[in-house]
């Protein structure tokens, strides 16, 4: 009777001992900041992309011309966050337009050696 009590116990008890439970963060992806979407421009080669915003997470197998930087964080408990940027280039292999969660630059559409 004791072990059946201990049992119930334990049983009853153990959703509350979970909720008290570390849940440590989970950032997944490409980390990235506006400040580094700022300083694309249209026309920049793929390895300027790169070396700018890094290896992008994804890369459409049936089109190399998107790439997707997506970062994804979960803090604790707390609802996860997903940001994403998607970077197309054209048939010359040089960046044509961005589009996601962040905001344009204002002088993406100035020439890449006017930097």
């Amino acid at each position: 009777m004791r072990i059946i009590f201990s049992v119930l116990l334990l049983l009853t008890l153990a959703p509350a001992l979970n909720a008290c439970a570390y849940r440590p963060d989970l950032n997944q992806g490409n980390f990235t900041e506006q400040k580094d979407v700022n300083l694309l421009r249209r026309g920049m080669t793929r390895e300027q992309v790169k070396y700018i915003l890094g290896t992008p997470m994804l890369t459409d197998p049936m089109d190399t011309s998107t790439w997707y930087y997506i970062n994804y964080v979960r803090r604790g408990w707390s609802e996860p966050e997903q940001q994403m940027l998607v970077v197309k280039f054209n048939d010359n292999e040089t960046l044509e337009e961005i589009y996601g969660d962040f905001e344009k630059s204002a002088l993406f559409d100035s020439s890449v050696s006017a930097r």
